[in-house]
């Protein structure tokens, strides 16, 4: 439909799901912008959202990437505790790990890493992380830290981008700049012990780079236990679960 209604883009299409950051290193290779829009497939851009992000970054040469604002498809409802997180800290990946938002909704762990107070009304700038689903970049900013880490598959190869964008500069949320987001569009296609492992070794690998090693030893230290306690709950009525949260516990052991 691309290649039909606008024959002048140019499109890639790899033969298999190379990783959303791989991906999005291949788009950027091709491209010679000034600026790189880090974009999801089940994003819809609503009118003069991209050239508002475009032109707060050409208004301050301070800011390396901003963020937009994401609502629900057809609404103008902001989604809270996914268009801005905190950066992971190690208390609030333990309260995330062991369901602390379950049983008590309001703890003030899980609301700083949801952003849950956030002021998401007015375009100011963040000690965060602008989702991946949409983020400006300049060019330069992008090539100088490497662009993507194509050792994550899926989930925190945006945060970890964010991270290093966030030395060469500030970060911003732009309100004003607003696309609708679908969410989770390729994560329904996957198998439960693909979503488990990936996003396990996703959360190990981002430790690894970006903390303390004694706080990498506390993590993994935890998630070796949650995965044998959820391997040994699931393998009675879910065997495919438990041999995921299994292989879980093998790569929290060998620090992989």
């Amino acid at each position: 439909m691309i290649r039909e209604r606008w024959p002048d883009v140019d499109v890639l299409r790899n033969a298999r799901d190379v990783g959303y950051g791989s991906a999005c290193n291949q788009g950027a290779r091709l491209g010679k912008g000034t600026f790189l829009l880090i974009l999801n497939s089940d994003i819809v851009a609503r009118s003069g959202g991209m050239e508002r992000l475009v032109e707060f970054l050409e208004n301050d040469r301070s800011y390396t990437a901003a963020g937009g604002q994401l609502v629900d498809l057809g609404t103008n409802k902001t989604q809270v505790g996914f268009t801005l997180r905190a950066f992971p800290r190690l208390s609030t990946q333990l309260a995330l790990l062991v369901g602390l938002e379950r049983v008590w909704p309001t703890n003030p762990i899980s609301r700083q890493q949801l952003m849950l107070d956030f002021d998401y009304s007015r375009t100011q700038e963040v000690d965060a992380q602008p989702a991946g689903a949409c983020l400006m970049c300049r060019r330069e900013d992008f090539e100088a830290v490497d662009g993507f880490d194509e050792g994550f598959f899926y989930w925190f190869e945006d945060v970890d981008l964010v991270w290093r964008l966030r030395r060469r500069g500030r970060i911003a949320y732009v309100h004003d700049a607003v696309f609708e987001h679908l969410g989770a569009g390729t994560f329904r296609q996957w198998s439960v012990a693909d979503v488990v492992v990936n996003r396990y070794r996703s959360l190990l690998r981002y430790f690894r780079k970006h903390q303390p090693k004694s706080k990498v030893i506390t993590l993994r230290a935890v998630v070796a236990a949650l995965a044998v306690i959820r391997a040994l709950g699931a393998l009675p009525s879910d065997p495919q679960r438990s041999r995921a949260y299994a292989t879980v516990f093998v790569l929290a052991a060998k620090g992989a």
